[in-house]
């Protein structure tokens, strides 16, 4: 399996640091908790000697301590799981199940106390990461919900190729900048959930005040919000929304505006829409090779993207309306949006009514078509999210309760279904045409 070199050295400093408190503990000079992860300044050949014979469960020790003793993040401790088996699987680990498997202490507690309670929890996840992974949800029709982090460094590893000379690299050709320019419009979505179309009205905001909360945040992304034809005059949606990017990195804010310099270019010329599907298509043929080549590694609903499994995989697609997924069509740039906004869920940082401010969207509703929906996972991502701007959420949550007054009073389908069928009992005896709208009238 091949990883991106920003992994490869993320995961060889980590392995750095915990070679050397193994040798000295007691003069270690590891990293600080929150430092930067130092470049790999061994030879590429002799650190691969080295971490190809490292002892995983004692490295699986280390990073108990390093959560326990040292306040290692559970974020960044699951990052650190993540990118050193994918390095150590790289030079041919064949023992990294351990580490795979591995949750960081204060969850481990967390879920055996919820044990106790109810013996159906067990302490694993419920996605096993370490397969390469793609899914849909159960309404998706055109393309996939969510990949895994492993996947899309292949994506990246497709349209981002290391240059092969100096003077490629000093002088990319045309269908080099176009595949550049592919990933940074898959990322800057990943990013931020926004739908292909709003790019051309996205403005970056060093400083922002909003009249209506006067409020006034730093680092704001202005966004045009699309899908707003035929909503009541009521609808809290508005006309923009302000996602707020006060605690992103400076290397997502620097591709961001990159990325935004691209679209305005196209924009300006009038060729936005050519623009879109020219890198719409150029992103599924990337797809498609990585399928023709990886498709062993990958899985679908639990099953290997192969030409062996094509039947049973035809067989999961009536059931998850996902037919795409094998044949290579299906990865288009809405996947980056419901990857954002299942990201958004497994944070723990969102309510869904902030994650419906952040998408766009005016009520909760619509978020059943995003991503496997499972909240008890981890974030499979290690990219900052944005914010929703302070009290948008609100409104949506108050027009949500006004347009959807019965959604709390019915939780499961057998309760709805008989309150239909009564009122429309009901309103058979009064002889009166509304029928099953009734319900909704409260009748």
């Amino acid at each position: 399996m091949s990883i991106s070199n920003d992994i490869q050295i993320r995961a060889i400093g980590i392995l750095k640091s915990y070679r050397s408190e193994q040798v000295s503990p007691s003069t270690s000079h590891s990293l600080p908790v929150n430092a930067p992860l130092p470049h790999a300044d061994d030879s590429l050949s002799h650190s691969a000697n080295l971490d190809l014979s490292v002892d995983v469960s004692d490295f699986v020790r280390w990073l108990d301590n390093r959560v326990t003793v040292k306040g290692l993040g559970e974020s960044t401790a699951r990052c650190y799981r993540k990118w050193v088996s994918a390095h150590l699987e790289s030079l041919g680990h064949t023992s990294t199940a351990e580490l795979r498997e591995w949750i960081p202490p204060n969850k481990r507690a967390r879920i055996a106390a919820a044990a106790e309670v109810d013996p159906d929890n067990v302490l694993q996840n419920d996605v096993d990461d370490s397969k390469l992974f793609v899914s849909s949800t159960s309404t998706n029709q055109r393309y996939l919900s969510f990949i895994s982090e492993s996947v899309l460094e292949l994506v990246k590893a497709d349209l981002m190729p290391p240059a092969r000379t100096k003077h490629e690299d000093e002088n990319p050709s045309r269908n080099r900048i176009a595949s550049t320019e592919t990933a940074m419009w898959f990322m800057c979505t990943l990013w931020t959930g926004l739908r292909p179309r709003e790019w051309p009205y996205a403005r970056y905001l060093e400083e922002h005040f909003d009249p209506d909360t006067a409020l006034t945040q730093k680092q704001v992304l202005e966004v045009r919000t699309l899908k707003q034809a035929g909503r009541r005059e009521d609808n809290p949606l508005k006309e923009k929304r302000y996602l707020v990017l006060e605690n992103w990195p400076d290397n997502q804010i620097a591709a961001l505006k990159m990325f935004l310099e691209m679209v305005y270019k196209h924009e300006d010329a009038g060729e936005f829409d050519s623009f879109y599907e020219r890198r719409r298509k150029l992103l599924q043929r990337s797809w498609r090779r990585i399928v023709k080549a990886h498709s062993a590694d990958i899985e679908h609903i639990g099953v290997e993207l192969s030409v062996e499994n094509k039947a049973k995989l035809k067989a999961i697609a009536k059931t998850t309306s996902s037919p795409v997924v094998f044949d290579g069509n299906a990865l288009t740039f809405y996947t980056a949006r419901h990857a954002f906004a299942e990201e958004a869920r497994r944070s723990g940082q969102f309510s869904r009514f902030e994650i419906a401010a952040v998408l766009g969207h005016s009520m909760i509703t619509n978020q059943s078509y995003y991503g496997p929906r499972k909240e008890s996972l981890d974030r499979e991502h290690s990219f900052t999210l944005p914010k929703a701007w302070p009290g948008d959420a609100d409104a949506i949550e108050m027009w949500d309760n006004t347009a959807n007054p019965l959604r709390g009073k019915f939780m499961n389908r057998e309760d709805l279904s008989q309150s239909i069928l009564d009122v429309e009992s009901r309103n058979r005896e009064r002889d009166t045409k509304d029928g099953v709208a009734g319900f909704f009238q409260g009748q």
